[in-house]
């Protein structure tokens, strides 16, 4: 089935309608060469004009199929198609004649005719196979038929036969030359093509090593200085808690609150550092796998301790269920930790007065056991189409409310890949003002191959 409309199919078309000089010219000899076979000025003449007409009318038929656009392009092309075989069946028919009237250099040229026909529909035609078939199928019919046509003895001059046959071999070499530098130029543009696209090729593996070791060195350096800056901090943090707790031994409220404050930023500062210091590891391919056997309950009561003290400030409430059959799993507890906080964190920051419930269960999906938690809290929820964007690092949806509770926008970042890192996956559901839900869903058991994978 032909379809008008397929860039092949125009190309073709173009490629036909570009050619009518060339084939008129041919068309000429060819009708030059039937004039001295047959002796019959008037017969090549005749035919020559049918060929010109039937060839230019198919020419404006091609150019009114190009220039149409729409759904009349479907009803211009059929008449298009149309008006080639037309011109291909009046070009077809001389052969005939000449197989059947014109003796031996008869038979000649209408074989080189119905041949140099065929090569014509293959060069110029090939990029639309059924548009080919259609428009070759009148020289394919008139080849096999010759072979049955009544044979006559030449009843024609000799040297007229030869010359006819002559002007056949130069229309049909004129073909054939056309053809072979028609070819050259299409396999020297694919040449070309395919050189430009090997060194595209090669500039863009040399500019991703590139961006891969500036992105391992940008991990390394994060890595080294988080590392680096941890170190202070925790001392900080340390001797902080002492001063506060001499100062309140001793009633000094004021510097006790003082030192309660920079215990805080210290803490807050460490957890920001402890973010990146994850993403850093990430990135760097420095997150094996170390799976174990966990309590879940275990595992979320030190998620919610964490936490415990911001919640209550914001007058929040959480409640906890984890099913039985979600009670154990086998996986790494420390990543599994990680994403666990993030999401918690992350609820509690973004409600106020409100409920955070952690929901732990165990599914069966895709032949395998999955532990899930959700964790769902009444907050101020997420835009719809700000969903696609919550797991994308350094993205915060809600510039004012982030600005106001603190964060750089790693916390659900990392969580989605250490989820990802364990064989699972974190979703999310949301509505502007009721809410939000966070859902891990990962392996019950991690699996080796999960586990051989990230060691590679």
């Amino acid at each position: 089935m032909l379809n008008f409309h397929d860039p092949s199919m125009l190309a073709a078309a173009k490629a036909h309608v570009s050619s009518l000089r060339w084939r008129m010219g041919v068309g000429t000899l060819f009708a030059l060469g039937a004039s001295f076979v047959l002796e019959s000025f008037a017969a090549g003449f005749g035919w020559f004009l049918a060929v010109m007409l039937s060839t230019g009318f198919d020419a404006m038929l091609g150019h009114s199929y190009l220039e149409t656009r729409g759904k009349t392009r479907v009803s211009s092309g059929g008449l298009f198609l149309w008006g080639c075989a037309f011109s291909v069946i009046v070009f077809a028919a001389m052969t005939l004649y000449l197989a059947s009237a014109g003796g031996g250099p008869g038979r000649v040229l209408a074989v080189l005719m119905a041949a140099s026909s065929m090569v014509s529909v293959m060069l110029f035609l090939f990029q639309a196979p059924v548009f080919m078939l259609v428009t070759a199928a009148p020289a394919a019919i008139c080849l096999l038929v010759m072979p049955f046509l009544p044979f006559q003895q030449d009843p024609h001059s000799a040297l007229y036969g030869a010359v006819g046959a002559a002007c056949g071999v130069a229309g049909f070499l004129a073909y054939v030359v056309r053809a072979a530098l028609y070819n050259g130029r299409m396999v020297t543009g694919l040449r070309a093509a395919n050189k430009q696209a090997k060194e595209r090729q090669i500039e863009a593996e040399a500019r991703q090593l590139e961006a891969e070791e500036a992105n391992r060195a940008k991990s390394e350096f994060l890595a080294v200085m988080t590392h680096e800056l941890r170190t202070p901090l925790n001392a900080v943090i340390g001797y902080s808690e002492i001063i506060q707790e001499d100062m309140s031994a001793e009633g000094r409220k004021d510097l006790a609150d003082d030192a309660s404050r920079i215990t805080g930023s210290a803490r807050h500062l460490l957890g920001l550092i402890d973010q990146i210091l994850n993403m850093s590891s990430i990135d760097a391919g420095k997150d094996g796998l170390s799976p174990s056997d966990l309590d879940v309950r275990n595992l979320i009561d030190d998620a919610v301790a964490v936490v415990h003290d911001e919640a209550r400030e914001s007058g929040n409430r959480i409640s906890v269920r984890v099913s039985a059959e979600a009670a154990r799993a086998h996986t790494d507890s420390s990543k599994l930790g990680v994403c666990l906080n993030a999401l918690v964190s992350n609820a509690v920051k973004f409600t106020e007065d409100g409920l955070i419930a952690i929901n732990a269960d165990c599914v069966f999906g895709d032949g395998r056991q999955w532990l899930t938690i959700a964790v769902s809290d009444t907050g101020i929820g997420i835009a719809g189409e700000a969903l696609s964007r919550v797991f994308q690092p350094f993205t915060q949806i809600d510039s004012t409310s982030t600005r106001a509770k603190g964060g750089m926008g790693l916390g659900l970042s990392i969580a989605q890949r250490m989820a990802h890192a364990i064989g699972g996956e974190v979703s999310v559901t949301s509505e502007v003002g009721a809410g939000s839900t966070f859902t891990i869903r990962v392996p019950l058991r991690i699996e080796r191959a999960v586990i051989a994978a990230r060691a590679a």
